[in-house]
């Protein structure tokens, strides 16, 4: 072993040394002297040749367009291109997170264009924040909104100055003086980290921390320039500081519901959209001090949709009941007045539901305006109460100091009696002597003998009307019509109804194609007044009902249909019905056709999302937008009662944008231009291809049709919105006509207009696409 080891160390020895030996000769020829120094560099060695390509890297796409969910740096909006704002479509913002750092609010959101593209580079000076917490119910109040961030507004010099000052809520924003700290994450998310410690808030009020308690924060954006219009709808976020189950949501009303009316709700300038949102600054403490009104959301909402109701003088029956002594009233933003006495509400404020609605994810407490009633809420729209005396009604002190807030009392002048605001829940709820809001708002008749729309509108839902068939419906025979009408799936006994009973007839009307009710072709005589249709009053004709024995009963009309009948009908079943106590009910009414129907260009269902229900003639039309076509058809207009045109696509469209001299005073609560707020999907572009000249007023011979003055269908139905003089000249160089006096046919109107060239589905000047601009 060791003669083995001494080899082995041998061996290793021969090749160090002669590495030591090269190593040695090598620095000797570098040295420039005994110092070890540097020696002078060597020539440059010839550039050698090039090495093999390397392996190709990775690719890195570009970032995709931004309507393919491409990113988009925003700053304040207003380095936007025109181009970049159609692509971006809308803003949509979301709270991931809401937590306390140090006792300051601390929430983490993302911003997402239409595309779901991440928003980068958002500019501080848009953000708008704000916090607020939920106060118990206490002393039979209901839990209340309470703003961390709040100001003292002083009156305007120039305005009413109702108070010198009041207090308000506020947001955190840059041009505020107090904001926090805004961070860009990356990636279209966002870190805002507020400026108010929440346990340090005593002016200009004191509001005392609740660890317990809901909290919720939300913002806004406002974005400048052309970009405003891509606010998104306002994220709000609860959550409750300890952990707990805090003090509940108080999510009455949600903003889909306000949404069935508005489209979508733009106040303050646009981007204040959501009612939760809404509520962190509209809540108790904040006061107009020039109007020297309350601005918390429900007292607010219910005054603006009293509008009318709260401004217009009645008589002392309809004060009873409905009435106020002044329109709500407040003035904003540089002293800007805004009057909402001359809002038009379009049903009955008795249906609180359409508002207040509960849903488990938007709303779960929306049906909580049955239990909590108080003055301060329900005032809003009951503010003169059950008398017409100076006092009477609701009662407010001046905002208290402390607080913020107003002091409300509720004076009854029937009973003598006067309540609290936390003490009306005695009486108005469910056993008590007034029944709880939904039995009030629900009664036959007020006790000043008022008839309840509420109660007729769901009393004539009980009620099926309905037509079983229509024989001999063609010229020169006399139809029968067989019908059954239930009350709560109980047929109704028709053949004992006297006038006390209501009303109820039958309709018949012709052609289908477009409703003319014309009865000679060749001549132009029209059958009915003024193009209305055929109407026999079943009522006054009882005697000629048959019944058939199965509840339902058969009519046969006096005489046969004339000589312009083409085949197509149209038959309504329809009227009110009229109670002892004097309330009423409106049912739906019943159409049938007996060959080719009409088609639907409306939708009652959308109808219904601001009528409730629709009816006229004091009920007893209801329920069935198609049925008014029997009247409301090309044949049927006159000028001498200010209706004009009272084709049913002109005459709604005058109606809703408050051009007729009898409805002067419609306000309609979203834009003019959104058609499928009432149309159906596509039936909108123009008049139908089938449609015919529309009568604007009667000639010499009030019953000849063909003397009448008339407009072309779509000049005449769009004319009524386009009604400036470059719009209708626009028309009548593409073949539309206007106030045309004689020579009207019964030719659709499509045989001379061109507008569906331009303006059909997909066409250079598309309908839709032209009003969604």
């Amino acid at each position: 072993m060791k003669v083995a080891v001494a080899r082995g160390i041998t061996r290793s020895r021969v090749p160090l040394i002669a590495m030591l030996a090269l190593a040695a000769t090598i620095g000797m020829a570098g040295c420039e002297g005994d110092n070890d120094g540097d020696g002078a560099a060597g020539p440059t060695g010839p550039t050698g040749g090039v090495g093999p390509t390397g392996p190709t890297g990775p690719t890195v796409p570009p970032d995709p367009g931004i309507t393919q969910g491409g990113p988009v740096t925003i700053g304040d909006g207003t380095a936007l291109t025109a181009e970049q704002i159609e692509q971006i479509g809308g803003l949509v913002a979301a709270i991931e997170s809401a937590t306390l750092a140090a006792n300051k609010p601390v929430m983490v959101f993302t911003l997402k264009t239409a595309h779901g593209g991440p928003v980068l580079g958002l500019a501080p000076t848009t953000l708008y924040a704000t916090v607020a917490k939920l106060v118990p119910a206490a002393g039979g109040v209901p839990s209340r909104w309470q703003s961390y961030v709040n100001r003292t507004q002083t009156a305007f010099a120039t305005g009413p100055q109702r108070l010198a000052s009041a207090t308000q809520a506020d947001a955190e924003y840059v041009y505020s003086g107090q904001f926090g700290t805004l961070e860009d994450l990356g990636g279209g998310r966002y870190r805002y980290s507020y400026d108010v410690d929440l346990t340090q808030v005593t002016a200009p009020i004191a509001v005392a921390y609740d660890a317990a308690a809901t909290h919720r924060v939300g913002f806004e954006i406002r974005l400048g320039g052309d970009a405003e219009p891509l606010a998104p709808d306002n994220p709000v976020r609860d959550f409750v500081p300890n952990g707990g189950a805090g003090s509940g949501a108080k999510r009455i009303a949600a903003t889909r519901n306000c949404n069935d009316c508005h489209e979508r709700l733009e106040i303050h300038g646009g981007p204040r959209r959501t009612t939760e949102y809404c509520v962190t600054c509209h809540n108790p403490a904040t006061v107009d001090p020039d109007g020297g009104e309350d601005l918390d959301l429900a007292y607010l909402a219910h005054s603006i949709h009293s509008g009318e109701l709260r401004g217009a003088p009645m008589t002392a029956t309809e004060a009873a009941n409905l009435t106020v002594p002044s329109p709500y009233v407040v003035y904003g933003y540089l002293n800007f007045e805004q009057d909402f006495g001359e809002v038009t509400y379009p049903q009955s404020r008795l249906f609180c539901e359409n508002c207040h609605t509960e849903d488990a994810t938007v709303a779960p407490d929306g049906d909580d305006w049955k239990v909590t009633v108080t003055a301060s809420a329900c005032g809003g729209c009951h503010i003169a109460g059950a008398g017409t005396q100076p006092g009477q009604g609701l009662v407010k002190t001046a905002p208290d100091p402390a607080t913020g807030r107003y002091a409300y009392r509720y004076q009854h002048s029937m009973l003598a009696l006067e309540a609290a605001d936390g003490e009306c829940a005695g009486c108005h709820r469910d056993g008590g002597v007034a029944g709880d809001a939904l039995a009030s708002h629900s009664k036959p008749v007020f006790a000043s003998l008022n008839r309840n729309v509420r109660y007729s509108v769901e009393r004539g839902r009980d009620f099926t009307y309905e037509i079983l068939g229509v024989t001999n419906a063609v010229a020169g025979q006399a139809p029968t019509v067989t019908f059954r009408i239930e009350d709560n799936g109980q047929p109704l006994a028709l053949e004992n109804l006297t006038a006390a009973d209501g009303a109820l007839s039958l309709g018949v009307a012709w052609s289908t194609q477009d409703f003319h009710t014309v009865a000679d072709i060749a001549t132009g005589a029209l059958a009915g007044v003024r193009g209305r249709s055929l109407v026999v009053d079943l009522i006054l004709n009882r005697a000629s009902l048959v019944a058939v024995g199965d509840g339902s009963y058969r009519y046969t009309l006096a005489s046969p249909l004339p000589s312009g009948v083409d085949g197509d009908l149209m038959v309504t079943l329809y009227g009110r019905r009229q109670f002892a106590d004097t309330s009423r009910a409106y049912p739906a009414s019943a159409v049938f056709f007996t060959g080719t129907a009409r088609q639907e260009l409306v939708s009652q269902e959308k109808c219904e999302k601001c009528h409730e229900m629709v009816f006229a003639h004091g009920g007893s039309r209801a329920g069935n937008v198609m049925m008014c076509n029997a009247c409301h058809n090309s044949s049927g207009g006159w000028s001498d009662e200010g209706f004009g045109p009272i084709a049913f696509g002109a005459f709604a469209h005058n109606l809703h944008a408050g051009k007729l001299e009898e409805f002067a005073e419609v306000t309609y609560p979203q834009a003019l231009k959104r058609c499928e707020a009432c149309h159906i999907e596509d039936n909108y572009y123009t008049a139908r291809a089938d449609a015919l000249p529309i009568s604007t007023g009667p000639g010499t011979d009030l019953q000849n049709l063909y003397d009448d003055t008339w407009d072309s269908a779509t000049a005449g139905t769009c004319g009524t919105c386009h009604d400036g003089p470059s719009s209708k000249a626009h028309m009548a160089q593409n073949g539309g006509a206007f106030d045309v006096n004689g020579g009207k046919t019964l030719t659709p109107s499509t045989a001379t207009e061109s507008c569906i060239v331009c303006h059909g589905a997909g066409r250079a000047a598309d309908t839709a696409a032209a009003h969604a601009e």
